[in-house]
């Protein structure tokens, strides 16, 4: 039985929809095994919410790639004093001559901040103030780092070597922006798509298809990771602009993408729909995993049956009613115990970050020893960005569909199992490389150290970091963009900005581990800085593989919380669907439009 005190604050499960219950449009058990699924509708909001991602973002990774040249290299001698190097040549713009280093503490510190914080404002989002106003608030303090990082490129400060104070404090205040605002869009985004249950209908051609909450999200996020690294592509622009022009410019530039950003939270604000914070359900998660514990011990943990010893139905067939109270139903521990694998999971994912961009600042330092003839070395990467960019299109349109043709099912850990082993192949290439630079180097193994013997870079193009870098961007196809449909689908409703930021949070271990490291991540040290990762990805991809694998047999399945349900007719707190952000256009069949890299129905 369930034991739940009156207007008990979490007890958000009881009464819950499951898939065992009957609704309109619901699809026999004939129809959902021949008919095709198709996405729900997508309100314009949803799009606009991916245009306030690509603001951000582009502001973020405009900055993010100065930070090793202008930490590391000193102001070029005979530049034009903004910190690019003479004209001509194969010098790399600087500013405060700190080493590599402080160059990688620096840049490593800036983004574990970046990805750690967000664990606090996803729980106070959930919490106390609701997604919407995080966001808001982050994008004040956005605006108050880009302010202060344009004065670090004055030409005045860096010629006294006093950029220190405005550089470091716009970075770090950038940071806590940063972490502010990410954990919360991809939940807010997600929001917005009210298709929750399979639904039969009726296509204007009389074709009956099922409405399918998989495919709705998959094409959302689609949308929203590739603007992400349309963001990410603002780089190449920054990049150029400190080699050719000087670092106001390189700072100026994200600043100009950061302003339309409190314009279009102001438009957007009426419209959309928000859910104002209910509590968290971390409480109701650790007494489950507490009676889980006593009852089955902790040898049992992840066991097939641990979970089922703290469903209020086995607590009451082994009359312990009184033993163990209880404040939720059976569904809410089958959340909890998809929400504790959904976090297993991402435990992978650092070794995929590590292989995909180098640890550390090691992928910036190798580019250092390679010739530039007039490209700037740190806009190789992003070739990572352009990478999903291009082939996006090409798992969608021919991949994805060939398939499906075959019959071939790919679900959410086969594909990130994949993307796993690319980020691994990815790495190979980087260890060869640098191997490479290290025996052609004039400086030997010391060539990233400001090799000042002949030109002071081994005979390689720097061209050749676009297949690591490549390679490693697809990996992201396979890992990423199914991470946030699993991040939403598997935490119950009230944990959803937490379970997102811990998503987050396996990136900043990567970056925590690049800190860690940075004693060793210098010369004569870098072949094996990346060789390491990519030995342990091989490894780690086929344990993943073996530990996960049955995931992709379970159905999708998005819970509901009826304190929401019961709100969404337009009170002062919810904004529902409305004429403002519910669109007449129907979403293109997933057959003639396969949008995303979560598995797919068959």
């Amino acid at each position: 039985m369930d034991n739940v005190p009156p207007g008990d604050a979490h007890a958000p499960y009881l009464n819950t929809f499951t898939m065992d219950e009957d609704y309109e449009g619901k699809p026999t058990e004939e129809e959902a095994a021949t008919l095709r699924r198709v996405p729900g509708r997508i309100p314009f909001t949803a799009y606009m919410i991916c245009i306030v991602e690509f603001c951000e973002r582009a502001s973020f990774y405009g900055v993010q790639p100065l930070i090793g040249n202008y930490v590391n290299r000193k102001l070029p001698e005979g530049g034009n004093g903004y910190g690019a190097p003479p004209a001509g040549t194969q010098g790399t713009a600087g500013a405060l001559g700190m080493g590599t280093k402080v160059a990688n503490a620096v840049a490593q510190s800036f983004s574990l901040l970046a990805y750690a914080l967000p664990l606090f404002f996803g729980w106070l989002a959930d919490v106390r103030s609701g997604r919407f106003k995080i966001i808001c608030w982050g994008v004040a303090v956005f605006g108050v780092a880009h302010v202060l990082m344009v004065a670090a490129g004055s030409k005045d400060l860096l010629a006294k070597n006093a950029t220190q104070a405005p550089y470091f404090l716009s970075l770090y205040i950038l940071a806590v922006g940063a972490a502010m605002f990410k954990p919360n869009v991809s939940p807010l985004l997600l929001d917005q798509v009210t298709t929750t249950v399979p639904t039969v209908v009726t296509l204007k051609s009389g074709e009956r298809v099922i409405e399918d909450p998989e495919s709705t999200a998959e094409r959302v996020m689609l949308w929203f990771y590739l603007l992400i690294n349309i963001g990410g592509f603002f780089g190449v622009a920054t990049s150029y602009s400190e080699k050719y022009v000087g670092w106001w410019l390189a700072f100026i530039l994200p600043l100009f993408l950061y302003l339309p950003l409190p314009l279009l939270l102001w438009f957007l604000h009426k419209r959309l729909i928000l859910h104002p914070a209910a509590g968290s359900d971390l409480g109701n998660v650790f007494r489950v995993l507490g009676i889980c514990i006593r009852r089955g011990g902790i040898k049992k943990f992840g066991r097939h049956g641990f979970w089922d010893l703290a469903k209020p139905s086995n607590i009451a067939a082994a009359n312990l009613d009184f033993t163990y109270k209880t404040h939720w139903n059976d569904q809410f521990v089958d959340d909890v115990r998809r929400t504790f694998q959904a976090t297993g999971i991402f435990c992978f994912f650092p070794i995929q970050y590590l292989n995909d961009n180098g640890i550390g600042q090691a992928a910036n330092f190798l580019s250092t020893m390679l010739e530039t003839n007039g490209v700037p070395n740190d806009v190789i990467g992003n070739f990572n960005s352009l990478s999903i960019i291009a082939f996006a299109p090409i798992l969608n349109y021919g991949l994805y569909p060939l398939l499906r043709r075959l019959g071939i099912h790919y679900g959410p850990v086969a594909r990130i199992t994949t993307g796993l082993a690319l980020s691994t192949i990815g790495g190979v290439g980087y260890t060869v490389l640098n191997y490479y630079a290290y025996k052609l180097s004039p400086c030997g193994e010391y060539g990233s150290s400001d090799c000042a013997i002949g030109d002071g870079v081994a005979p390689i193009s720097i061209w050749w970091m676009a297949i690591p870098y490549a390679i490693g961007g697809i990996s992201e196809l396979f890992i990423n963009v199914p991470a946030y449909g699993i991040a939403y689908s598997r935490a119950p409703p009230n944990m959803r900005s937490l379970v997102s930021a811990i998503n987050l949070f396996n990136t900043a271990v990567a970056y925590a581990i690049g800190l860690a490291a940075s004693s060793v991540i210098t010369d004569p040290y870098l072949t094996w800085d990346f060789g390491g990762p990519a030995i342990a990805g091989g490894i780690l991809t086929v344990v993943f593989w073996f530990m996960f694998k049955h995931i992709d047999k379970e159905e999708y399945v998005l819970t509901t919380h009826p304190q929401y349900e019961n709100t969404m007719a337009g009170t002062t707190k919810v904004v529902g669907e409305n004429e403002l952000n519910k669109t007449p256009n129907r979403a293109a069949p997933i057959s003639d439009n396969e949008e995303m890299m979560i598995s797919q129905k068959q």
